[in-house]
């Protein structure tokens, strides 16, 4: 069992490798001098002893901490995740496709700031970006429908109506139609993100914004399907903790289980 002290230097330790020389990434405002033990247990539990567990790339523990800071609205934090992604690998293109992702799950406003954030970021590093035009706008609707139908299986299996609106023109099937034809064929569609990543940006938008109706269950188990772990979707709620608040994570990873269990895995 390592000792607080051993938690600490490999807090210190991720924090260096995120920071990649920038000493801001060591402070926490107001924190720092208002509650110095805070900062010390977050330095041993957050950075030390969550960010350096096993289960999950840290490419992808990133991107699981963009997605919720992105979620919950949290922007001065945000943009120093942003900038700790690009100093551990993350691509610039990555990082936008990240909230690009994320737009039909937290919304249009919280996608427009976090892509203000990131373009700030990146002309303070001189950071090039050139966003690759990948939207077929030739296709008709009825084909990008079906794209959206053919994604929408792959990541989830069985696309399934709600029960009391399946009147094609009902609001609710007018809304089905155009969430298949934009989330699932305009964005899951694109070339940036793997479908792992896809799966994180899902699953941590939604631990965070306490979605815990059958929508979370049945995108743990496209999460399985498409190849993630067991652990690895543990992993993601552990990493939500200190970010969301472990009331968030604890039902997460209940509601997990127990699709692990209906599955027969033994986790």
């Amino acid at each position: 069992m390592p000792t607080l002290d051993d938690r600490f230097k490999q807090g210190q330790e991720m924090r260096a490798k995120m920071a990649s020389g920038d000493p801001t990434h060591f402070t926490l405002p107001g924190t720092d001098q208002l509650a110095p033990d805070l900062k010390r247990i977050i330095d041993e539990a957050l950075f030390g002893s969550i960010w350096t567990r096993p289960g999950l790339e840290l490419k992808y523990r990133c991107i699981c901490t963009v997605s919720a800071l992105m979620a919950l609205g949290e922007t001065p934090l945000l943009r120093r995740h942003i900038e700790r992604s690009l100093n551990v690998g993350l691509t610039p293109a990555e990082v936008v496709e990240v909230f690009i992702q994320l737009t039909f799950y937290v919304g249009v406003p919280a996608t427009e700031a976090a892509l203000r954030i990131t373009k700030e970021i990146f002309e303070g590093r001189g950071i090039q970006f050139t966003p690759v035009r990948v939207y077929d706008t030739d296709r008709t609707a009825d084909e990008l429908y079906q794209v959206g139908l053919e994604m929408h299986q792959q990541h989830m299996g069985e696309v399934t109506l709600p029960e009391d609106s399946q009147h094609p023109d009902s609001p609710e099937m007018q809304l089905e139609r155009l969430i298949n034809e934009y989330h699932w064929g305009a964005i899951y569609s694109r070339p940036q993100l793997d479908d792992k990543a896809r799966a994180i940006c899902a699953l941590s938008s939604m631990t965070v914004l306490g979605r815990y109706d059958r929508q979370i269950r049945r995108r743990i188990t496209g999460a399985l399907r498409i190849g993630m772990t067991p652990t690895e979707i543990m992993e993601v709620f552990i990493q939500l903790t200190l970010y969301g608040g472990y009331f968030t994570t604890r039902t997460a990873m209940q509601i997990a289980r127990s699709v692990f269990t209906e599955q027969g895995i033994e986790k």
